[in-house]
Protein backbone atom coordinates (compact mmCIF):
# COMPACT_ATOMS: atom_id res chain seq x y z
CA UNK A 1 0.00 0.00 0.00
CA UNK A 2 1.36 3.75 -0.72
CA UNK A 3 2.00 5.60 2.51
CA UNK A 4 -0.35 7.31 3.92
CA UNK A 5 -0.18 10.57 6.38
CA UNK A 6 -3.33 10.26 8.72
CA UNK A 7 -2.39 12.77 11.59
CA UNK A 8 -0.30 15.69 11.99
CA UNK A 9 0.30 18.01 15.09
CA UNK A 10 1.83 21.41 15.13
CA UNK A 11 2.70 23.13 18.42
CA UNK A 12 4.94 26.43 18.48
CA UNK A 13 6.60 29.24 20.16
CA UNK A 14 4.94 32.13 18.07
CA UNK A 15 8.55 33.38 17.02
CA UNK A 16 9.07 31.37 14.07
CA UNK A 17 9.59 27.74 15.46
CA UNK A 18 7.11 24.97 15.12
CA UNK A 19 7.39 21.10 16.48
CA UNK A 20 5.09 19.00 14.57
CA UNK A 21 4.69 15.50 14.85
CA UNK A 22 2.68 12.87 12.29
CA UNK A 23 1.35 9.50 12.09
CA UNK A 24 2.63 7.78 8.79
CA UNK A 25 1.14 4.26 7.46
CA UNK A 26 3.29 2.61 5.42
CA UNK A 27 6.58 4.31 5.57
CA UNK A 28 8.78 5.97 3.49
CA UNK A 29 9.82 10.15 3.30
CA UNK A 30 7.17 13.21 3.85
CA UNK A 31 7.64 16.26 2.94
CA UNK A 32 6.90 19.37 4.81
CA UNK A 33 5.63 22.34 3.91
CA UNK A 34 4.22 26.12 5.27
CA UNK A 35 2.14 28.81 4.41
CA UNK A 36 0.20 31.70 6.04
CA UNK A 37 -3.05 30.47 5.08
CA UNK A 38 -4.24 26.77 4.21
CA UNK A 39 -4.80 27.58 0.54
CA UNK A 40 -1.43 29.69 0.30
CA UNK A 41 0.87 26.76 1.32
CA UNK A 42 3.98 26.19 -0.55
CA UNK A 43 3.62 22.49 -1.96
CA UNK A 44 6.24 22.97 -4.98
CA UNK A 45 9.20 24.40 -2.02
CA UNK A 46 9.12 22.07 1.21
CA UNK A 47 11.11 23.32 3.57
CA UNK A 48 11.63 19.86 5.04
CA UNK A 49 11.68 16.39 4.22
CA UNK A 50 12.23 13.23 6.68
CA UNK A 51 12.54 9.92 6.51
CA UNK A 52 12.85 7.53 9.40
CA UNK A 53 11.05 9.55 11.56
CA UNK A 54 7.77 11.56 12.68
CA UNK A 55 8.50 14.23 14.04
CA UNK A 56 10.63 17.42 13.40
CA UNK A 57 11.44 20.97 14.52
CA UNK A 58 11.26 23.80 11.76
CA UNK A 59 12.91 26.80 12.57
CA UNK A 60 13.10 30.66 11.61
CA UNK A 61 9.84 30.33 9.90
CA UNK A 62 8.92 34.40 10.81
CA UNK A 63 6.62 35.83 13.12
CA UNK A 64 2.66 34.91 12.67
CA UNK A 65 0.40 32.21 12.06
CA UNK A 66 1.93 29.09 10.22
CA UNK A 67 0.21 26.36 8.31
CA UNK A 68 1.36 23.24 7.83
CA UNK A 69 1.27 20.31 5.33
CA UNK A 70 2.70 16.76 5.64
CA UNK A 71 2.92 14.78 2.44
CA UNK A 72 4.03 11.12 1.36
CA UNK A 73 6.87 12.72 -0.63
CA UNK A 74 6.35 9.96 -3.52
CA UNK A 75 2.38 11.60 -4.00
CA UNK A 76 -0.19 11.01 -1.90
CA UNK A 77 -2.63 13.49 -0.50
CA UNK A 78 -1.56 15.96 2.44
CA UNK A 79 -2.63 16.41 6.02
CA UNK A 80 -2.95 20.07 7.23
CA UNK A 81 -2.49 21.32 10.67
CA UNK A 82 -1.63 24.18 12.43
CA UNK A 83 -1.15 25.35 16.37
CA UNK A 84 -5.24 25.47 17.50
CA UNK A 85 -3.87 28.50 19.81
CA UNK A 86 -3.29 32.04 17.82
CA UNK A 87 -0.72 33.72 19.98
CA UNK A 88 -2.00 36.89 20.96
CA UNK A 89 -0.73 39.48 23.61
CA UNK A 90 -4.73 40.81 23.92
CA UNK A 91 -6.38 37.47 23.71
CA UNK A 92 -6.35 34.09 25.58
CA UNK A 93 -8.69 32.41 23.94
CA UNK A 94 -8.24 32.91 20.47
CA UNK A 95 -8.43 29.68 18.64
CA UNK A 96 -8.76 27.63 15.43
CA UNK A 97 -11.95 25.33 15.09
CA UNK A 98 -10.06 23.34 11.81
CA UNK A 99 -8.27 19.82 11.72
CA UNK A 100 -10.77 17.66 13.68
CA UNK A 101 -12.23 14.54 12.55
CA UNK A 102 -15.64 13.82 11.65
CA UNK A 103 -17.48 10.80 11.46
CA UNK A 104 -17.50 10.44 8.07
CA UNK A 105 -13.61 10.28 7.94
CA UNK A 106 -13.06 13.95 6.63
CA UNK A 107 -11.55 16.81 8.94
CA UNK A 108 -12.94 20.07 9.75
CA UNK A 109 -11.11 22.70 7.76
CA UNK A 110 -8.57 25.04 9.11
CA UNK A 111 -8.65 28.87 8.73
CA UNK A 112 -12.01 29.17 8.00
CA UNK A 113 -13.92 29.50 11.55
CA UNK A 114 -12.13 31.18 14.69
CA UNK A 115 -13.16 31.38 18.10
CA UNK A 116 -12.05 33.47 20.67
CA UNK A 117 -12.86 36.26 24.21
CA UNK A 118 -13.08 39.59 23.85
CA UNK A 119 -10.72 41.41 21.75
CA UNK A 120 -10.51 45.17 22.84
CA UNK A 121 -7.23 44.43 24.14
CA UNK A 122 -5.62 43.66 20.45
CA UNK A 123 -1.91 44.88 19.97
CA UNK A 124 -0.24 46.77 16.91
CA UNK A 125 1.47 43.23 16.96
CA UNK A 126 -2.09 41.37 17.25
CA UNK A 127 -3.45 43.16 14.65
CA UNK A 128 -1.01 41.87 12.56
CA UNK A 129 -1.13 38.28 13.14
CA UNK A 130 -5.11 38.54 12.93
CA UNK A 131 -4.78 40.46 9.60
CA UNK A 132 -3.13 37.52 8.38
CA UNK A 133 -5.93 35.13 9.08
CA UNK A 134 -8.19 37.05 5.96
CA UNK A 135 -11.05 36.98 8.28
CA UNK A 136 -13.88 38.62 6.90
CA UNK A 137 -16.16 39.24 9.41
CA UNK A 138 -16.42 39.00 13.65
CA UNK A 139 -19.95 37.86 14.90
CA UNK A 140 -20.25 39.28 18.31
CA UNK A 141 -21.95 37.72 20.83
CA UNK A 142 -21.94 40.07 23.53
CA UNK A 143 -24.55 42.54 24.83
CA UNK A 144 -24.60 46.15 24.24
CA UNK A 145 -23.28 47.12 27.39
CA UNK A 146 -20.16 44.70 27.28
CA UNK A 147 -19.42 46.51 24.01
CA UNK A 148 -19.71 49.32 24.94
CA UNK A 149 -17.16 48.81 27.89
CA UNK A 150 -15.11 46.83 26.15
CA UNK A 151 -15.06 47.88 21.90
CA UNK A 152 -13.40 45.48 19.80
CA UNK A 153 -10.13 46.29 18.10
CA UNK A 154 -9.93 45.21 14.97
CA UNK A 155 -8.50 44.96 11.68
CA UNK A 156 -10.01 48.45 9.04
CA UNK A 157 -11.17 45.64 6.35
CA UNK A 158 -12.96 43.30 9.03
CA UNK A 159 -16.75 43.71 8.95
CA UNK A 160 -18.67 43.38 12.51
CA UNK A 161 -22.15 41.63 12.71
CA UNK A 162 -23.81 41.43 16.30
CA UNK A 163 -25.66 38.14 17.44
CA UNK A 164 -26.51 39.38 20.94
CA UNK A 165 -27.00 36.41 23.36
CA UNK A 166 -27.89 37.35 26.62
CA UNK A 167 -27.07 35.88 30.66
CA UNK A 168 -30.31 34.33 31.90
CA UNK A 169 -29.17 36.13 34.80
CA UNK A 170 -31.59 39.06 34.84
CA UNK A 171 -29.53 41.25 37.48
CA UNK A 172 -26.53 40.94 35.06
CA UNK A 173 -28.39 42.22 32.35
CA UNK A 174 -27.45 45.86 33.70
CA UNK A 175 -24.13 44.73 36.03
CA UNK A 176 -21.92 42.26 35.25
CA UNK A 177 -21.38 39.16 37.38
CA UNK A 178 -17.60 40.16 38.87
CA UNK A 179 -19.29 43.22 40.24
CA UNK A 180 -22.12 41.48 41.93
CA UNK A 181 -19.47 39.10 43.11
CA UNK A 182 -17.80 42.14 44.81
CA UNK A 183 -20.37 43.83 46.45
CA UNK A 184 -21.22 40.69 47.54
CA UNK A 185 -24.80 40.50 45.86
CA UNK A 186 -24.01 37.39 44.22
CA UNK A 187 -22.98 34.54 46.88
CA UNK A 188 -21.16 31.57 45.75
CA UNK A 189 -21.99 29.20 43.34
CA UNK A 190 -22.39 25.07 42.65
CA UNK A 191 -21.32 22.76 40.19
CA UNK A 192 -24.30 23.24 38.57
CA UNK A 193 -24.37 27.03 37.47
CA UNK A 194 -23.44 26.68 34.11
CA UNK A 195 -25.37 23.65 33.48
CA UNK A 196 -28.59 25.84 34.53
CA UNK A 197 -27.02 28.40 32.54
CA UNK A 198 -26.36 26.91 29.19
CA UNK A 199 -29.87 24.47 29.33
CA UNK A 200 -31.70 28.23 29.49
CA UNK A 201 -29.28 30.17 26.42
CA UNK A 202 -30.56 26.73 24.48
CA UNK A 203 -33.74 27.46 24.71
CA UNK A 204 -33.49 31.47 24.74
CA UNK A 205 -30.82 32.24 22.44
CA UNK A 206 -31.93 28.77 19.98
CA UNK A 207 -33.10 31.51 16.87
CA UNK A 208 -29.80 33.56 17.29
CA UNK A 209 -27.71 30.38 17.40
CA UNK A 210 -29.57 29.76 13.99
CA UNK A 211 -28.98 32.67 12.89
CA UNK A 212 -24.95 32.94 13.40
CA UNK A 213 -24.78 29.21 12.01
CA UNK A 214 -27.04 30.65 9.04
CA UNK A 215 -24.93 33.51 8.51
CA UNK A 216 -21.55 31.42 7.97
CA UNK A 217 -22.88 30.24 4.48
CA UNK A 218 -23.34 33.67 2.94
CA UNK A 219 -21.32 34.06 0.25
CA UNK A 220 -19.32 36.69 2.54
CA UNK A 221 -18.80 34.84 5.55
CA UNK A 222 -16.08 32.81 5.90
CA UNK A 223 -13.55 33.07 6.95
CA UNK A 224 -14.93 34.28 10.29
CA UNK A 225 -14.69 35.02 14.31
CA UNK A 226 -17.12 34.29 16.83
CA UNK A 227 -16.77 35.50 20.25
CA UNK A 228 -18.15 36.88 23.73
CA UNK A 229 -15.92 38.02 26.58
CA UNK A 230 -13.98 34.82 27.97
CA UNK A 231 -15.19 32.97 24.96
CA UNK A 232 -15.94 29.84 26.80
CA UNK A 233 -19.12 30.24 27.54
CA UNK A 234 -21.79 31.56 24.41
CA UNK A 235 -19.00 31.57 22.09
CA UNK A 236 -18.42 27.60 23.83
CA UNK A 237 -21.92 26.79 22.72
CA UNK A 238 -22.12 27.89 19.63
CA UNK A 239 -18.55 25.87 19.03
CA UNK A 240 -19.65 22.95 20.49
CA UNK A 241 -23.35 23.63 18.52
CA UNK A 242 -21.13 24.03 15.08
CA UNK A 243 -18.84 21.22 15.70
CA UNK A 244 -21.76 18.59 16.36
CA UNK A 245 -23.34 18.84 13.23
CA UNK A 246 -20.03 18.87 11.04
CA UNK A 247 -20.25 15.07 12.37
CA UNK A 248 -17.36 15.42 15.21
CA UNK A 249 -17.52 13.61 18.03
CA UNK A 250 -18.80 14.33 21.46
CA UNK A 251 -15.77 13.28 23.07
CA UNK A 252 -13.58 15.82 20.91
CA UNK A 253 -16.27 18.53 21.15
CA UNK A 254 -15.80 18.80 25.07
CA UNK A 255 -12.40 18.54 24.45
CA UNK A 256 -12.87 21.32 22.32
CA UNK A 257 -14.71 23.27 24.95
CA UNK A 258 -12.37 22.61 27.82
CA UNK A 259 -9.67 23.74 26.78
CA UNK A 260 -10.70 27.57 27.09
CA UNK A 261 -9.63 26.03 30.99
CA UNK A 262 -6.08 25.85 29.73
CA UNK A 263 -6.05 29.65 27.85
CA UNK A 264 -8.38 31.03 29.85
CA UNK A 265 -9.46 30.31 33.42
CA UNK A 266 -6.41 29.98 35.59
CA UNK A 267 -5.00 33.31 33.78
CA UNK A 268 -8.49 35.35 34.49
CA UNK A 269 -8.43 33.87 38.15
CA UNK A 270 -4.91 35.00 39.02
CA UNK A 271 -5.69 38.09 37.30
CA UNK A 272 -8.70 38.80 40.15
CA UNK A 273 -7.68 36.71 42.93
CA UNK A 274 -6.16 40.42 44.51
CA UNK A 275 -9.78 42.17 43.81
CA UNK A 276 -11.02 39.15 45.25
CA UNK A 277 -9.22 39.16 48.53
CA UNK A 278 -9.06 43.07 48.64
CA UNK A 279 -13.21 42.72 48.69
CA UNK A 280 -12.81 39.70 51.25
CA UNK A 281 -14.27 37.29 48.77
CA UNK A 282 -12.21 33.38 48.00
CA UNK A 283 -11.74 33.36 43.91
CA UNK A 284 -11.75 29.71 44.31
CA UNK A 285 -15.52 29.64 45.17
CA UNK A 286 -16.44 31.19 41.74
CA UNK A 287 -14.01 28.61 39.69
CA UNK A 288 -16.96 26.69 37.84
CA UNK A 289 -17.69 30.28 36.64
CA UNK A 290 -14.86 31.35 35.49
CA UNK A 291 -13.64 27.67 34.62
CA UNK A 292 -15.15 25.29 31.26
CA UNK A 293 -16.05 22.37 33.91
CA UNK A 294 -16.73 19.33 31.17
CA UNK A 295 -19.76 17.85 33.22
CA UNK A 296 -21.33 21.72 32.38
CA UNK A 297 -21.32 21.34 28.53
CA UNK A 298 -21.98 17.09 28.39
CA UNK A 299 -25.40 17.96 30.32
CA UNK A 300 -26.14 20.25 27.40
CA UNK A 301 -26.02 17.99 25.18
CA UNK A 302 -27.24 15.44 26.63
CA UNK A 303 -30.40 17.52 27.02
CA UNK A 304 -30.39 18.65 23.50
CA UNK A 305 -30.38 14.66 22.28
CA UNK A 306 -32.64 13.57 25.41
CA UNK A 307 -35.66 16.49 23.88
CA UNK A 308 -34.96 16.80 19.97
CA UNK A 309 -32.73 13.75 19.62
CA UNK A 310 -29.55 15.01 18.17
CA UNK A 311 -28.19 18.19 17.89
CA UNK A 312 -29.01 18.75 14.23
CA UNK A 313 -32.49 18.54 15.34
CA UNK A 314 -32.47 21.16 18.02
CA UNK A 315 -31.21 23.46 15.00
CA UNK A 316 -33.41 22.33 12.25
CA UNK A 317 -36.15 22.65 14.84
CA UNK A 318 -35.76 25.03 17.76
CA UNK A 319 -33.15 27.30 16.12
CA UNK A 320 -34.74 27.33 12.79
CA UNK A 321 -31.69 26.17 11.02
CA UNK A 322 -32.99 25.15 6.95
CA UNK A 323 -31.96 22.00 5.91
CA UNK A 324 -29.90 23.13 3.23
CA UNK A 325 -27.87 25.78 5.27
CA UNK A 326 -26.14 22.74 7.60
CA UNK A 327 -25.81 20.73 4.28
CA UNK A 328 -23.98 24.38 3.25
CA UNK A 329 -22.17 24.25 6.48
CA UNK A 330 -20.19 20.31 6.07
CA UNK A 331 -19.64 21.54 2.49
CA UNK A 332 -17.60 24.70 3.27
CA UNK A 333 -16.31 23.81 6.63
CA UNK A 334 -15.55 19.44 6.08
CA UNK A 335 -12.66 18.33 4.18
CA UNK A 336 -13.94 15.10 3.07
CA UNK A 337 -11.88 11.98 3.73
CA UNK A 338 -9.15 11.65 1.02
Amino acid sequence: MDPVVVHAEVAGNGQGTLDVAWDLVGGGTVEIAVGPTPETIDHDHPVARVEGAARVTLDDLGPGRHYVSVAPAGGGSAVVAAERLVLLEGAANFRDLGGYRTADGGRTRWGLVFRSDALHRLTTADLAVVGQLGLRVVYDLRRDAEIERAPSTLPDDVRRELFTIGSSTAAAQTKEITELILDHEFGPIDDDFLVEIYRSMAETAAPTFGRLLTALTDPDGLPALFHCMAGKDRTGMTAALLLSVLGVDETTVLDDYELSADYYTEQQMERLRPKFAAAGVDVEQYRGLFGAPRHAMAALLATLHEEYGSVERYLLERAEVAPEVIAELRSRLVQPAA
